[in-house]
């Protein structure tokens, strides 16, 4: 969010390009990516809040 100034068509437009990825033929692959990258982000944050 930070990387497009919260630019709402930008978020949105990136959001569009991951779902056609997803439907692509490399769907395999990327989807299992996303959702660990996902998993540590959220297990990351935790950790930091944790520690505050």
């Amino acid at each position: 969010v930070e990387l497009t100034d919260d630019d709402r068509a930008t978020l949105y437009g990136a959001l569009l390009d991951l779902a056609g990825r997803a439907r692509g033929g490399d769907a395999g692959d990327v989807l299992p990516l996303w959702k660990r990258r996902g998993k540590r982000a959220f297990d990351a944050e935790a950790e930091t809040t944790e520690a505050s």
